[in-house]
């Protein structure tokens, strides 16, 4: 398995894991009154700092995924994986169960992303084929004028 698919698996997993996570474990700072009590209620939640910081090395992944990756697949990759291992480990969390509307909304999501890689990477094949074709053709013909 390449190591770009790998890497956006990974960072979709942080990311989808770490979303749920962050908001249960926010819950109650609707009660807090200043911007200074709601730093110190979640500073002092080492539960809310572990999911948050998952989330930032999520961030970084995929910042250096970027630089590794077609930029046209690895972000709606990532994001529409996001939004499915989130809509899973909220579900598994308690969060509800996704509807209907939901899950078919997901899936769209997930064929229309499918739908653009592959003809971005049909494209990248037919141009490398076609290229390399070409390359051989004009060593071909360059030889026979010798």
């Amino acid at each position: 398995m390449d190591s770009s698919i790998i890497k956006m698996l990974f960072v979709s997993v942080l990311w989808g894991s770490t979303n749920p996570l962050i908001k249960k474990f926010s819950s109650g700072i609707e009660n807090c009154q200043s911007n200074v009590e709601k730093l110190k209620f979640l500073l002092f939640r080492p539960f809310y700092l572990f999911s948050l910081l998952g989330n930032q090395l999520g961030s970084v992944l995929f910042y250096v995924l970027l630089g590794s990756t077609d930029l046209g697949i690895a972000v709606p990759v990532v994001n529409s994986l996001t939004l499915l291992f989130t809509a899973i480990v909220g579900a598994i969390m308690g969060e509800g169960q996704v509807g209907v509307k939901g899950a078919v909304g997901t899936l769209l999501i997930m064929i229309g992303t499918g739908i653009c890689n592959f003809e971005r990477v049909a494209i990248r094949t037919f141009h490398i084929e076609h290229l390399s074709s070409d390359i051989t053709h004009d060593k071909t013909h360059l030889m026979s004028k010798k």
